[in-house]
């Protein structure tokens, strides 16, 4: 059984269809990159997977759990909506750290909130049954993962004191602090400068290794190709070409898949 499955998703603006029935499916431990041009829907999609945006239409099931069905009559509650965004994480381009905290408070932040609210809700939470056991626990978690990306020495620092490399090495540490069933990266070197971004797709690499399953929205068509299992090249809201990365990138099919590899010919010679 996949552990995410998409179906038929539809989502428009107004009477712009921005993604036209898209369908993949994800099993446990695979890496997705999406590629395509901007405005092919590729963030919008991450979106609704992340439940910041609402599809028309479509269904997305994770764990054999769906989590959204269009064509169910029960309108899903704000608690529901954020219960279901436990499942995924999502590291934007723009890192969106919180600049009056420092790094560890970054990274601790939402896994306290959900644990105060378990606690109150549920009297514990991973175990623990305090707010202050909670508090031990998380920042354990959150230590671990900032030496994971490399960041230990900086957990004490403020966002504005690192570089965007590191911001953004942070953002991951944030993001899997929920421990997701996927976590999906919207282009997480976009806002990079060249000799930054190396550093970020190091250790988007190193999680591959750790069993992690992760959906990647990229423009850097080498590392898509060294570290995805499964392409998908997005074109106009729809799925124009999937398959491994040695059927998208280096035998498209698809005129649209050549078209936009194109540039990128060099590189692969």
């Amino acid at each position: 059984m996949a552990m995410l499955k998409v179906e038929n998703i539809q989502k428009s603006f107004g009477k712009t269809k921005v993604l036209k029935d898209i369908s993949f499916s994800l099993e446990k431990g695979e890496v997705l990159a999406i590629i395509g041009s901007s405005g092919s829907g590729k963030t919008t999609l991450l979106r609704c997977l992340n439940f910041l945006e609402t599809p028309q239409k479509g269904k997305i099931t994770v764990n054999g759990q769906a989590l959204f069905d269009s064509d169910s009559k029960d309108k899903q509650s704000d608690s529901v909506i954020r219960k279901n965004r436990l499942h995924f994480g999502l590291v934007f381009q723009s890192f969106n750290l919180f600049p009056q905290y420092k790094v560890l408070e970054n990274v601790m932040l939402a896994p306290m909130l959900l644990a105060k609210e378990q606690i109150k809700k549920n009297g514990g939470y991973m175990g623990v049954k305090t707010s202050k056991e909670a508090q031990e626990l998380i920042r354990k978690n959150a230590l671990r993962l900032l030496e994971k990306v490399g960041l230990s020495e900086k957990k004490d620092s403020y966002p504005c004191n690192l570089s965007g490399g590191q911001q953004q090495r942070v953002a991951i540490a944030r993001a899997l602090a929920l421990n997701p069933d996927v976590l999906c990266f919207d282009e997480p070197t976009s806002a990079l400068d060249p000799e930054l971004t190396g550093e970020v797709l190091n250790v988007i690499k190193g999680l591959k290794t750790s069993d992690s399953t992760m959906i990647v929205v990229t423009h850097e068509i080498e590392f898509a190709r060294d570290v995805a299992d499964k392409i998908i090249f997005m074109a106009d809201g729809v799925i124009a070409e999937e398959g491994t990365p040695q059927q998208v990138i280096e035998n498209p099919q698809n005129p649209r898949t050549q078209a936009f590899l194109s540039r990128f010919n060099q590189s692969f010679s």
